[in-house]
């Protein structure tokens, strides 16, 4: 797969990609790395590219974009995906926001009604927090607790095999010290991106990660805030969904899954199956926008070059967002 990855990678690097897309096509996909001049060069120019201005400016005194909860979390996964590291001015004030939330220096000033009061502000607030901050800065010594917090919560709800409700129920009171019915649970999108493994180091044991995997492709309705449908089922690239049920929302659920060690089992099936969604000339075209664009505009070439290097991104197995 690393060679066909690197043959796509050239063809589109042949289309003359713009700033954004060029940069991460050279340091994703072809190995251009920090120090290399042409890396500087580069990262220089997505640094000054209007998106990532408009960010900037955007950005409020306290380090996020109103609201936090869905509106600040993409903007974080934008900037992630355009290539900029945690150094860059607009992550390292979100990340600096982010500690000062996980550490009750700061707070959402956003609310919830569940049934029980403490399940937002004690539970929901600092789960999101954490996985955010994990994507930005994956090191820093504040995410130890929400991810022995979150990884006690996966084996005890996984501790047969399969997912058991009842026992998510208990590990969250074991966790929070609070009773909710309405449990959070392990394959949720923000425990999937706090608990998934990285540079050899996992949180959690062999057995769970299977079971978590393997629960997320055939029984869970899909990963939620991502994808609403079974991941295990394949979905054409020509599909025309209003509710998630559309390619690029699959690809995205399964880069997101495909972090785990048991992905291991499902992914040449699926592999296969995106390889064959390729057009005359081997690359993928959404049949519409989609929310990681990366070129100047959306039309023509642009098309093919935006949608490409995100599925290429699930075969290279890159980072998820």
């Amino acid at each position: 797969m690393v060679s066909h990855v690197n043959f796509i990678a050239r063809k589109l690097l042949d289309m003359n990609p713009d700033p954004i897309p060029r940069f991460i096509i050279l340091k994703e996909f072809m190995g251009l790395t920090k120090n290399m001049s042409e890396y500087q060069n580069l990262y220089d120019q997505v640094c000054d590219h209007r998106y990532i201005k408009n960010f900037e400016i955007a950005q409020n005194e306290r380090g996020f974009w109103i609201p936090f909860h869905g509106y600040t979390e993409s903007v974080i996964r934008k900037l992630l995906y355009f290539g900029l590291d945690k150094e860059h001015i607009c992550l390292k004030r979100v990340s600096d926001y982010l500690v000062k939330v996980l550490s009750c220096e700061e707070e959402w000033n956003q609310f919830e009604k569940q049934d029980n009061p403490l399940w937002y502000p004690k539970m929901f607030a600092p789960l999101v927090s954490s996985a955010m901050l994990s994507l930005i800065d994956k090191d820093n010594r504040l995410l130890l607790k929400p991810r022995k917090q979150w990884s006690y919560i996966a084996k005890e709800s996984f501790e047969d095999g399969f997912y058991n409700k009842d026992k998510n129920i208990k590990a969250i009171k074991d966790c929070f010290d609070f009773y909710t019915k309405r449990p959070i649970q392990p394959f949720n999108y923000y425990s999937l991106l706090l608990l998934a493994p990285d540079d050899n180091r996992s949180y959690i044991d062999k057995a769970t990660d299977q079971a978590l995997v393997n629960y997320c492709m055939n029984e869970s309705q899909g990963v939620c805030y991502v994808y609403n449908a079974r991941p295990s089922d394949m979905v054409s690239i020509s599909a025309r969904n209003r509710d998630c049920r559309d390619f690029w929302h699959w690809i995205r659920a399964l880069q997101i899954i495909s972090q785990y060690r048991g992905w291991t089992a499902y992914k040449d099936k699926y592999f296969e199956w995106i390889l064959s969604q390729t057009n005359e000339y081997g690359l993928w075209e959404f049949p519409k926008k989609f929310d990681f664009t990366l070129s100047n505009f959306w039309r023509g070439k642009n098309k093919t070059i935006d949608s490409s290097i995100f599925v290429v991104k699930l075969l290279n197995e890159s980072k998820a967002f």
